[in-house]
């Protein structure tokens, strides 16, 4: 992993990306079989890592992380 890179794990990437898309975490829930709660805590790891306080903030972040452009591949 290269320096700088968040650690975020293989389902936090997940969840994040589709966060930054838009979905909502009900609908994030449904697509990967997990509870919406669980997607919640999923995505407060996520904006701990990244340093963001929400949503808002998401998409930049992962932007800004390099090989991630707009959060849509990995």
């Amino acid at each position: 992993m290269r320096a700088g890179t968040p650690a975020l794990t293989d389902r936090e990437w997940e969840v994040a990306r589709l966060a930054a898309q838009g979905a909502t975490s009900k609908a994030i829930a449904e697509k990967l079989f997990l509870s919406a709660r669980t997607v919640e805590n999923h995505l407060q790891r996520v904006y701990v890592k990244l340093g963001v306080t929400g949503r808002a903030e998401l998409r930049a972040a992962l932007r800004a992380i390099p090989g991630h452009e707009g959060g849509d591949a990995r």
